[in-house]
């Protein structure tokens, strides 16, 4: 109901939105695969013109889960500094594109993150602390934030760019330019091993940490 109120759909009991977005961005996930119920909401919002991007999930290298595995979403990988797949990222075919999602290295104690995501934050535990008290923060390599959450807000922000200097551009059109002018994976040096496709969601699965990614995995 959320996803259908915010690209400007009809839902019961709800005022309408008066400021649909163009962009979703799902930073959530859940293991299941894509249900009658996801694959309804998301054909409509893609037929209303609003592109769904969503975050691969962080459950080391399996299956994508709903909503990024469910059909006409973009579905974002994440990925370490030098453009392998980082360890905790989900992957498989439904995996639209990958972007940066932050990686550690050195995991010790008191040692900072070489490779974090940096952003903006709040400083609250357990609730948001005013920004006249300063509350406002960023992230940094002690307070790091890291996670397929993180890639898919990037790749969300370069939808809504590309939607402000073509507003035509269809959720079709714009995952195809996405795959068409990015950046290819870089080749598996040994001995990183190169990534295998998971088994389907709700299966089995198996850890893939750090692994070389191609188009098909």
């Amino acid at each position: 109901a959320g996803m259908r109120w915010a690209a400007g759909l009809a839902v019961p009991g709800v005022p309408p939105n008066g400021n649909p977005a163009r962009v979703l961005n799902l930073s959530l996930g859940g293991d299941n695969p894509c249900s009658a119920a996801y694959r309804d909401a998301i054909a409509d919002i893609n037929g209303a013109g609003a592109v769904v991007v969503a975050s691969a999930g962080n459950s080391t290298g399996h299956a994508v889960g709903t909503p990024a595995g469910c059909p006409g979403v973009v579905a974002v990988g994440g990925l370490r500094h030098a453009g392998t797949k980082v360890g905790f990222s989900d992957l498989g075919p439904e995996i639209s594109i990958s972007a940066p999602a932050g990686n550690c290295i050195n995991t010790a104690a008191r040692t900072p993150c070489l490779y974090p995501i940096l952003t903006t934050s709040n400083a609250g535990v357990t609730v948001p602390v005013a920004d006249a008290d300063g509350g406002s923060i960023y992230t940094d390599s002690f307070n790091a934030s890291l996670g397929t959450s993180f890639s898919a807000p990037l790749v969300s922000g370069t939808v809504a760019l590309m939607l402000s200097a073509q507003p035509a551009l269809t959720p079709v059109a714009i995952e195809a330019i996405l795959r068409n002018t990015a950046r290819a994976f870089p080749p598996a040096a040994p001995p990183l091993p190169q990534c295998v496709a998971p088994q389907p969601a709700a299966a089995l699965q198996i850890d893939q940490l750090e692994c070389g990614c191609t188009t098909a995995t």
